[in-house]
């Protein structure tokens, strides 16, 4: 499913939300996530890496974790100049109607900022999954 504009707005509204992180199999617990709507860098429609932006804006998610391990996971996962990355799932679960929904988005990690107790992370979401 591409991204459900519906869905990602209660998502934003939402509050006390937990999220977690998939990757090769292993979860990361996620703190201080916020997801907005804002520019990417380029002026036009284009491809990156395969990831196909749509439009000159996108949902991007800013969150951290106090899990380190995965900066051993960052290399595979990662833009950048590396040709070779995988997608992560960032999973919560959201009442729509009246059931209880897990939703996936998947994403791609832009950057991060890593300290002695947490790194951050930057994505950019490419579509969801209900």
């Amino acid at each position: 499913m591409e991204i459900d504009q519906d869905v990602i707005l209660k998502i934003i509204q939402a509050t006390g939300l937990r999220y977690s992180m998939h990757v090769d199999g292993k979860v990361f617990s996620l703190d201080d996530v916020s997801i907005e709507k804002s520019k990417i860098p380029v002026r036009k429609p284009t491809t990156r890496g395969g990831v196909y932006f749509t439009d000159t804006t996108a949902y991007k998610i800013k969150a951290s974790t106090g899990d380190m391990s995965i900066l051993l996971l960052l290399p595979k996962i990662m833009l950048g100049p590396n040709t070779e990355f995988r997608p992560v799932e960032v999973r919560t679960n959201l009442i729509l109607g009246n059931e209880n929904k897990d939703i996936t988005l998947v994403s791609h990690i832009s950057n991060t900022v890593n300290t002695k107790t947490r790194v951050d992370l930057n994505m950019i979401v490419d579509r969801i999954s209900l």
